[in-house]
C-alpha cells in the first residue's frame, strides 16, 4: 500500500479535480440505485393496483434515472482523466529532475532500458490506475455498500442470505491478489530487461552489423521477448480463470434467491410481495457491477503497485553526491586545483585511485597519461564531482589499500585490528592511517561549492562526444544558450569547425541528426570543443578530445587551444606527443598511483617510465612521416574532413 499511497498523495496536489470526480461518481451511484425503488413502486402500486394512469410519469422517473447517472459518471470520467494525466505529469517532472540530479554511480548501477522503462510504461500503468482504477474501486465499493443498505430496507431476511455468501467471495478476491501479484512485479521487470536489450541493439546497431552478430543478438532479444510473453500469459491465464468466476458465483446466487423468495411469495408471506422481489432480484443482478470492477480495480491495483516500486525507487535512491547545506561563494574562480592523499574507489573495496597528491596552478596545462585502467579518467572526474573522493580514512597493507569503515578498527583477512592513535599494529606491524583526502579548488574543497556552480566553471570535452537533436548553433551554445551568433562563431573557428559549418546550406541552423549521426567524428569533437570554449570555464577537461581528428587538423585545433588556454587550467588525457611536449606538468598514472609528475624536459632527463614512452612515441611519428613521404596513403582520419 506504500507506493500506492504516495501515488495518492500526488494526487491530492491536486484535490479539487479529485474529489470532484468523487463527487460526481457518487451522485451518480444514488441515482442508479433509487432505480430499483422506483421499480418496486411501478409493479406493487401502479400494475399490481391497476394504477396504470401512473405507468407513464415513473416509467419516464426511471428512464430519467438512467440517464442522470450516465450524465454524472460522465462527469466522474472526464473528472478522473485530468486528475490521472496532472498527477502523472507531477510524476515525470519528479522522475527527470531526480534522473538529471543522479550522480554517476546511480548510472553505473543501473541499466538504461531499465530506467527508461520506469519512467515510461511503469508510469503509464501507474496513469491507467489513477484513470480507470481507483475510479472503478470507488465506485465498486460505493455501490456494494449501497446496494446492500438498499436490499435490507426491502428485505432483512433475504440481505442475510445473501451476506452468507460474501466471505466465499472476499476468500476468493485474496487466493487472487496473493497469486497476481507477484507475476505482475516479475513482468514489469522482465520489461524492463527486454527494453534493455532493444535499446542496446538500436544505439550499438552498427557493432551488430559490422561484426555479423545479427542472429545472436536476434536470440538474445528472443530470449527477453519470451520472457515476458510468458510471465504475461501467465498472467492473463489468472484474470482469465478469475473474471468468469464472478458471474458463475452470482448466477448461482440469484438462482438460490428466486427459490428463496418464490417460495416465501407462493406462500403469502408479508415479508416480500412481488415488487419487492422483483426489485431485490434486479439489486442482486446490479452487484454484478460493483463486483467486477473491485476485481478489476485489484488487478490494476496489483500492476499499479508493481509499478510503484519500481518507479519510487528512482525518487528514493540515495545520492553519494550532494549539495552542502552553505555553498561557498564562487565569484573567485581562478582555477588551481590541489589533490591531497586522495583515494577512490567505485565499491568501496577495490581502490582505483591510490594517495594521489598534486598542485596544479592557475593556467597550467597538465596531460595525464598512463594505460588502460591506470585512473585518468577518475581522476579528472572527481574535479567536477561526478564523484567524490572517500570518505574514510585508510590504511595499505602488504599492497592493498582497506578502508576503515569503522572509525574504531579496520577488518582485514576477517580479523579486526583496533587504532592506535594514527596507526594500526597488525601482526607486530606499525601501519599508519591516512585521513580522507580532499579535491580543492582555490584551495576550497569541492564537496563546499554548490554542484551547478561548480560545473558551470568546468568545460569538458569528453573522448565520445554527445550532440542534441538540435541546430549545431544549439549545440554549441548549449552551455551559454543566450551566446550571440558573434560568440558561437568564434568559438567554432578557434575549434576550427567553422569553415564547415558554412559549407552547410543552413550553416548554423542545420540540425544535427540523433547523436550526431549527420557528422564525422572528428566533426563532432571540434563541436564539442567549441562547446566548451564558449562556456568560457575556469578550468577545461580534455579528455582525448582531439583522438578522431587527422594530424593537420589537430596541429590548427592545438594553435587554436594554445591562445584559449591562457588563464585557464586545463586537464589533457591524451597520448599525442606533441600535446604531452606542451604541457607545464606531466602526470604519469600505473594502477591508480603517480608514478611519475613533472615536465617534459625533466621526465625525459630522468629516463624513467616517461623517457621509454616518449621515445616509442617518437619513432612512430618518425616513421609515419617516411611512410608518408614514400608515397604511402597513410590517414587516420576515419573519413573526417577538416
Amino acid at each position: 500500500m506504500g507506493h500506492i499511497s504516495r501515488l495518492l498523495g500526488y494526487s491530492l496536489r491536486h484535490k479539487g479535480i479529485l474529489f470532484g470526480f468523487l463527487f460526481s461518481a457518487s451522485i451518480g451511484i444514488m441515482f442508479n440505485l433509487m432505480a430499483p425503488i422506483v421499480l418496486i413502486h411501478i409493479i406493487d402500486n401502479v400494475i399490481l393496483a391497476d394504477n396504470l394512469d401512473q405507468l407513464l410519469p415513473f416509467t419516464l422517473l426511471y428512464v430519467s434515472l438512467g440517464g442522470l447517472y450516465s450524465l454524472f459518471d460522465t462527469f466522474g470520467r472526464y473528472g478522473a482523466a485530468i486528475s490521472s494525466q496532472r498527477v502523472i505529469y507531477d510524476l515525470r517532472k519528479d522522475i527527470y529532475e531526480s534522473l538529471m540530479g543522479k550522480d554517476l554511480a546511480f548510472y553505473d548501477e543501473n541499466e538504461t532500458g531499465q530506467l527508461l522503462a520506469r519512467a515510461t510504461a511503469d508510469v503509464t500503468t501507474m496513469r491507467e490506475f489513477l484513470f480507470w482504477g481507483l475510479r472503478v474501486e470507488f465506485i465498486g465499493l460505493s455501490m456494494l455498500i449501497g446496494t446492500f443498505f438498499v436490499m435490507y430496507t426491502i428485505s432483512p431476511e433475504l440481505t442475510v442470505y445473501m451476506l452468507m455468501v460474501i466471505p466465499i467471495m472476499i476468500g476468493f478476491i485474496y487466493v487472487f491478489v496473493k497469486k497476481v501479484r507477484p507475476v505482475f512485479y516479475a513482468a514489469r521487470k522482465q520489461y524492463g530487461a527486454l527494453s534493455s536489450v532493444l535499446a542496446e541493439n538500436v544505439v550499438g546497431h552498427k557493432v551488430v552489423r559490422s561484426y555479423a552478430q545479427e542472429e545472436k543478438e536476434r536470440k538474445r532479444v528472443e530470449k527477453e521477448n519470451q520472457g515476458f510473453l510468458e510471465l504475461r500469459v501467465e498472467a492473463s491465464r489468472l484474470l482469465s480463470f478469475y473474471h468468469p468466476m464472478l458471474p458463475a458465483l452470482f448466477g448461482a446466487l440469484i438462482g438460490f434467491l428466486i427459490y428463496i423468495g418464490g417460495d416465501l411469495i407462493n406462500q403469502g408471506s408479508s415479508l416480500l410481495t412481488m415488487g419487492e422481489f422483483v426489485g431485490f432480484v434486479s439489486l442482486v443482478g446490479m452487484l454484478m457491477m460493483p463486483a467486477r470492477f473491485l476485481s478489476w480495480g485489484v488487478g490494476m491495483y496489483q500492476r499499479a503497485s508493481a509499478s510503484g516500486e519500481r518507479t519510487f525507487y528512482i525518487l528514493d535512491a540515495a545520492e553519494a553526491v550532494t549539495n552542502p547545506e552553505n555553498p561557498v561563494d564562487v565569484s573567485d574562480f581562478a582555477g588551481a586545483v590541489d589533490f591531497d592523499n586522495v583515494y577512490f574507489s567505485y565499491t568501496g573495496d577495490n581502490f582505483i585511485l591510490r594517495n594521489i597528491s598534486m598542485s596544479v596552478k592557475p593556467g597550467q596545462i597538465v596531460a595525464l597519461l598512463g594505460g588502460t585502467g591506470s585512473g585518468k579518467t577518475s581522476l579528472i572526474n572527481l574535479i567536477p564531482r561526478f564523484y567524490d573522493v572517500d570518505k574514510n580514512s585508510t590504511v595499505t597493507y602488504q599492497g592493498k589499500t582497506y578502508s576503515l569503515t569503522d572509525k574504531g578498527s579496520v577488518k582485514i583477512g576477517g580479523n579486526k585490528y583496533p587504532i592506535d592513535g594514527n596507526y594500526i599494529e597488525i601482526e607486530g606491524e606499525r601501519v599508519k592511517v591516512e585521513a580522507p583526502g580532499t579535491v580543492c579548488v582555490n584551495g576550497i574543497d569541492v564537496r563546499l561549492y554548490s554542484i551547478e556552480d561548480l560545473r558551470r566553471r568546468i568545460g569538458i570535452v569528453h573522448q565520445d562526444p554527445f550532440l542534441f537533436s538540435a541546430t549545431i548553433r544549439e549545440n554549441i551554445s548549449f552551455g551559454r544558450p543566450e551566446a550571440t551568433l558573434e560568440e558561437i562563431q568564434d568559438a567554432a573557428k578557434a575549434a576550427m569547425i567553422h569553415d564547415f559549418i558554412m559549407t552547410l546550406e543552413e550553416g548554423y541552423d542545420a540540425e544535427i541528426g540523433e547523436r550526431g549521426v549527420t557528422v564525422s567524428g572528428g566533426q563532432k569533437q571540434r563541436m564539442a570543443i567549441a562547446r566548451a570554449l564558449l562556456a568560457d570555464p575556469s578550468i577545461l577537461i580534455l579528455d582525448d578530445s582531439t583522438s578522431s581528428v587527422d594530424a593537420k587538423t589537430e596541429m590548427l585545433i592545438q594553435k587554436a587551444l594554445e591562445n584559449l588556454m591562457k588563464d585557464r587550467t586545463t586537464f589533457i588525457i591524451t597520448h599525442r606527443l606533441s600535446t604531452v611536449r606542451n604541457a607545464d606538468l606531466i602526470v604519469m598514472l600505473e594502477r591508480g598511483q603517480i608514478v611519475e609528475m613533472g615536465s617534459h624536459q625533466e621526465l625525459v632527463t630522468a629516463g624513467g617510465l616517461y623517457a621509454g614512452i616518449h621515445q616509442t612515441l617518437t619513432e612512430m611519428e618518425l616513421a609515419a612521416v617516411i611512410s608518408d613521404d614514400s608515397g604511402a596513403k597513410v590517414s587516420i582520419r576515419g573519413g573526417d574532413s577538416p
